[in-house]
């Protein structure tokens, strides 16, 4: 009789991710497994566009636009485990999705909005978790690697002064979106479509 394989992830022990690692071929849901993992943290501040040509020494340049100047740091991990098998607290398959979950900080004092300033940092990191994909002749095709990138992005562009009334928690949404869309771009293993906005 076969022994029934242990769980290479304890969730009840997410340190320590060796618990039950186990080799013993032939036994039931033993295969080789791609886990990807993603993260993003993000410090803005909002910058303005002055017309120079409307300022002298009595008066100030008209303000002509505004944006928030972002600096991301993106990374993802991607491995390849072979011959083990998985458990997970959501599915006896030992499948995972876990969206990537951000959560907005210290905007001031703006309700729902980005604000002057702040942070975006990841709350809960994005994981992937299923069988490997393999060619015909069974080579792995998941990549595998680290990637840790910082990108400057530009983005939520206003005309005129900043007014917080176009800055509310219907549009912070959007302009994320925009922004993990650049960050594909910076690493092309970052799943915008795993993030939960």
């Amino acid at each position: 009789m076969p022994r029934t394989p242990q769980a290479v992830y304890n969730p009840s022990v997410p340190l320590n991710r060796n618990i039950g690692y186990s080799t013993s071929g032939g036994a039931s849901g033993v295969q080789d497994w791609y886990v990807h993992v993603q993260t993003v943290d993000i410090m803005y501040v909002r910058r303005n566009q002055y017309d120079a040509d409307t300022s002298s020494t009595l008066t100030a340049p008209v303000v002509t636009s505004n944006w928030l100047d972002m600096v991301c740091t993106v990374q993802t991990q991607n491995e390849v485990y072979e011959n083990v098998t998985f458990s997970s607290a959501d599915s006896s398959s030992g499948n995972l999705f876990q969206p990537h979950v951000l959560q907005l900080q210290g905007p001031d004092g703006v309700s729902g909005g980005f604000g002057i300033d702040g942070v975006v940092s990841t709350s809960s990191m994005g994981i992937i978790r299923r069988p490997v994909i393999k060619d015909a002749a069974g080579n792995i095709l998941d990549p595998t690697g680290i990637c840790t990138q910082t990108v400057n992005l530009v983005t939520d562009q206003m005309p005129g002064s900043y007014d917080s009334s176009y800055d509310t928690s219907s549009t912070v949404n959007g302009i994320l979106a925009q922004a993990m869309g650049k960050l594909t771009a910076a690493c092309p293993t970052f799943k915008s479509t795993l993030v939960d906005l």
